[in-house]
C-alpha cells in the first residue's frame, strides 16, 4: 500500500480479482487495483501505511488484516479536488485467495476521517446494492423483545 509496487500488485492479485469498499462495490481486474491506488498516491502523496495484525483460516484461501494509514489530500483523487484535510484512517481487509492469489478483497473502514472527506467534502454517492454477493453462512432473524 505505501510503496505501490505494481509488480508485486500483478503478482499478487488474479486477473479477475473483484474489490469492494463502502464506496465502490465489485469494480473488477488488476488494472483497477493498479489506477485506484496510484489515485489514493496521487490524492495522499507521502501517505504512510503501518500493518497491526493479520489473520488466516486454517486452509489459507481467507487472509484477513487490520492497517492504519496516515494520510494528507494535497492531490486531486479520480474527478475529486483535494481538500487539505489530513488523518488516520484504520481498515480492516478482507481476502479471498485461489492458488496463492487474491480473487476478492472487500476493505471496511473503523475510523470515519477520510469517510467524512468522502461523503461531505466530496459528496461521493453510496453504493445502492448493499447485498453481500457471497451467500450467508448463517442467517438469524431476531425476535422482538420488550425492552422496559
Amino acid at each position: 500500500m505505501a510503496s505501490a509496487d505494481y509488480d508485486t500488485l500483478t503478482e499478487m492479485y488474479a486477473d479477475d480479482v473483484v474489490f469492494y469498499t463502502p464506496f465502490r462495490r465489485g469494480d473488477t481486474g488488476v488494472a483497477f487495483i493498479k489506477g485506484f491506488l496510484a489515485a489514493f498516491h496521487r490524492a495522499h502523496p507521502g501517505l504512510t501505511a503501518s500493518l497491526h495484525d493479520e489473520f488466516s483460516n486454517a486452509d489459507g484461501t481467507k487472509v484477513t488484516l487490520r492497517m492504519s494509514i496516515r494520510w494528507h489530500n494535497t492531490g486531486p483523487f479520480m474527478t475529486f479536488p483535494p481538500t487539505g484535510s489530513e488523518g488516520v484512517e484504520s481498515e480492516i481487509h478482507t481476502f479471498r485467495l485461489r492458488d496463492g492469489r487474491i480473487v476478492e478483497q472487500w476493505v471496511g473502514h473503523n475510523t470515519l476521517g477520510l469517510t467524512r472527506q468522502q461523503l461531505t467534502d466530496w459528496q461521493m454517492p453510496l453504493p445502492q446494492d448493499e447485498q453481500d454477493p457471497a451467500p450467508a453462512i448463517v442467517t438469524v432473524q431476531a425476535t422482538p423483545v420488550e425492552v422496559g
